[in-house]
């Protein structure tokens, strides 16, 4: 297996080198502008950035969630357009928001071999005091070939057969709170898919927001790990979901990301909604 994360050192020792490509992916919900403009005040050096909802996404339409998978030739082509060639080292950070592992997610899904988070994301690099810079970098050469990775999604129909046949684990990756029901403040219907369990994407963190090892991560999973079963994991829209996946890549239990996630979910008024801690039973 390929190395999951870059630490700072790493990262830093290699800047400029012509294999490697640099992803800032920093990005609020509440202002979807908030990290491009950031980016522009400072970022890593040599670092392109990705918006959430131009690169990383697709329009939403009335089902798929709030953040469809992105167009494939049109996410590989702005990749290409930064340098990233298939055998690329490509690194991506954030600011502790999550978008990094959607962009770590996508770009391992369509091919790439060697993706790589930056251990403690934008928040480690500057506390530790690092070179920044406002400049821009210009688009540079590069080639990458949409090879997806089949098997590794699962849409609404797969969720509803898996849980009613019982052949799914499902896992949500929101807030406690937000599965429970407590509050949801943004898609209109609040609870989590029947049958599913949580494990918020958050908790594969350290409090430095640097990643728990795998060992902490197989902790974390443990049931999961002995359960037998395919699992799928969603969260609102499938972007944090993708935290979790990286958790999980971390501890070596192979998962599946629900793209349409809960905003999907209850676009479809017929299907169930369970709420409170437990994970609730299936009705077909």
């Amino acid at each position: 297996m390929k190395a999951l994360l870059m630490q700072p050192d790493d990262l830093a020792a290699r800047l400029g080198a012509e294999e490697l490509a640099v992803f800032d992916c920093r990005f609020q919900l509440s202002d979807p502008e908030a990290g491009e403009r950031a980016y522009r005040e400072a970022h890593i050096p040599g670092a392109y950035y990705l918006h959430l909802d131009r690169d990383l996404s697709s329009p939403k339409g009335e089902h798929g969630g709030r953040h469809p998978l992105p167009d494939w030739n049109r996410f590989a082509a702005r990749l290409s357009a930064c340098g990233v060639r298939p055998h690329s080292t490509v690194v991506v950070y954030d600011a502790g928001e999550g978008m990094a592992a959607r962009a770590w997610w996508l770009m391992r899904h369509i091919g790439l071999a060697d993706v790589r988070i930056l251990d403690g994301g934008w928040k480690r690099w500057t506390r530790e005091k690092r070179p920044v810079t406002p400049v821009v970098p210009e688009s540079r050469p590069g080639g990458v070939e949409v090879r997806l990775r089949e098997g590794e999604t699962v849409d609404v129909e797969e969720v509803r057969r898996g849980l009613r046949e019982g052949s799914l684990v499902l896992v949500d990756a929101r807030s406690p709170e937000r599965y429970r029901g407590d509050v949801e403040p943004i898609d209109p219907k609040a609870g989590h898919i029947p049958g599913a369990f949580n494990h918020p994407w958050e908790r594969g963190l350290k409090e430095d927001g640097t990643w728990r090892s795998p060992e902490e991560q197989r902790a974390r999973f443990g049931d999961l790990a002995k359960c037998g079963k395919p699992i799928a994991v969603y969260c609102g829209s499938g972007v944090t979901a993708c935290s979790t996946l990286f958790a999980l890549e971390l501890a070596g239990i192979p998962a599946k990301l629900y793209p349409g996630s809960w905003s999907d979910w209850v676009s479809y008024p017929e299907n169930p909604v369970a709420t409170g801690d437990e994970p609730g039973a299936w009705a077909p």
